[in-house]
């Protein structure tokens, strides 16, 4: 298991020849070891425990706070649309809610506005993923804040809950999920990405 995400590597890297190089030259080495260890911070891969093991279960699939859940229509069907704000201080770690095959990915490049603007939704950099839990149809879409500067995108086939499949420094994860899944979380709730349950599938739904 990752215990950085590789898409920090390349900043850890040169944020140690810095800090080497401010030791050896015996100037500024306190900043750069704090910039280090910031870097460490914000591209760390925690391992994370189920908040359940209940396979109907739906975890959150990143750090943060959920922004808002309602009822739309998608691709045709009635689902149910909950928006996760990533957290500043939160992992940035995507993880799959539950059992996923993917079916289509799409990407979209764009700006990297902030997410607290309207027109950042339509705008910004995002990816969609299209997924089957079973034989119920889920999508994730992941846009970009105004921090992130790029979108991490990881084309998968399977993965299990809890398994990791990208990774966004800054911006909005959005579930869409079947109209009768029975969402436990409420706007405004902090969760966190494996750990926090927000909801369950139908048990119907899964026959």
């Amino acid at each position: 298991m990752e215990i950085v995400a590789k898409q920090g590597y390349k900043y850890i890297l040169i944020f140690s020849f810095l800090f080497l190089s401010s030791v050896f030259f015996d100037t500024l080495w306190a900043l750069s070891l704090t910039l280090f260890i910031i870097t460490l911070f914000i591209f760390r891969n925690p391992k994370r425990e189920k908040g359940s093991n209940d396979e109907y279960a739906i975890l959150s699939p990143i750090d943060g706070k959920v922004k808002s859940i309602r009822r739309i229509s998608y691709l045709g069907d009635d689902s149910i649309e909950i928006v996760i704000c990533k957290s500043i201080l939160g992992s940035g770690s995507l993880k799959a809610p539950c059992d996923l095959k993917l079916v289509e990915l799409r990407r979209r490049h764009g700006l990297f506005l902030c997410s607290t603007m309207k027109s950042s939704n339509s705008l910004n950099e995002r990816a969609l993923y299209l997924c089957k839990h079973g034989n119920l149809k889920i999508a994730i879409r992941t846009i970009a804040g105004a921090l992130s500067r790029s979108l991490s995108v990881e084309k998968f086939e399977d993965l299990e809950a809890g398994d990791k499949f990208g990774f966004i420094g800054d911006g909005l994860v959005v579930l869409i999920l079947p109209a009768n899944a029975r969402i436990s979380a409420a706007i405004g709730d902090s969760v966190k990405a494996t750990c926090s349950v927000i909801g369950f599938f139908n048990h119907e739904d899964r026959r």
